[in-house]
């Protein structure tokens, strides 16, 4: 199997839980940690420990836990933030949730969330009319376009908050 297949086939096998099926009757801190790597195993960089949990508690950006068991709503906060911490600070997560509270609830929040990331992973070798590399291009200048999109995500991100906390602090002041 080539690279190419190798990673096509990861990015086709990750999935993560639909909202309704992320347990509900309560889990322990390392009962979280293990349900939530279990999605996260093939991806370096992506697992997270229990001591990551109870500092995003100590954070504030999920509650605390009820007699020490995790529910779904919070579970998904974590898997959201175990995600989206490799390209955002925690400033800026926190400002999504503040956002997400306006807009739909923690449920419709992460079904989007989840069916966009999924959707994206799996389209990632689709060809696209914006992409203007050729058909059997080598897989490194693949990987260098990549890099390119990420970076150019990543300030458009950085811009997208820095400008937000500028209204905010506008509208404060």
């Amino acid at each position: 199997m080539s690279d190419k297949e190798q990673i096509q086939k990861s990015l086709h096998a990750f999935v993560l839980p639909a909202y309704n099926e992320i347990p509900d009757v309560g889990l322990y801190l390392d009962q979280v940690t293990k349900y939530i790597n279990s999605f996260l195993g093939d991806f370096p960089g992506l697992e997270v420990t229990p001591s990551m949990i109870s500092n995003y508690v100590k954070l504030k950006m999920v509650s605390k836990a009820n007699r020490k068991m995790y529910s779904r709503e919070q579970i998904a906060y974590f898997i959201f933030i175990v995600l989206a911490k490799t390209v955002l600070s925690m400033d800026s997560i926190q400002d999504i949730f503040a956002i997400r509270e306006n807009v739909c609830t923690v449920e419709q929040g992460y079904e989007y969330f989840r069916k966009e990331l999924i959707g994206v992973l799996h389209a990632f070798y689709a060809p696209s009319a914006r992409d203007p590399r050729p058909d059997g291009v080598r897989e490194e200048i693949r990987m260098l376009y990549n890099v390119v999109v990420t970076i150019a995500h990543k300030m458009y991100l950085d811009m997208y908050f820095r400008i937000r906390k500028m209204r905010e602090n506008e509208k404060e002041g």
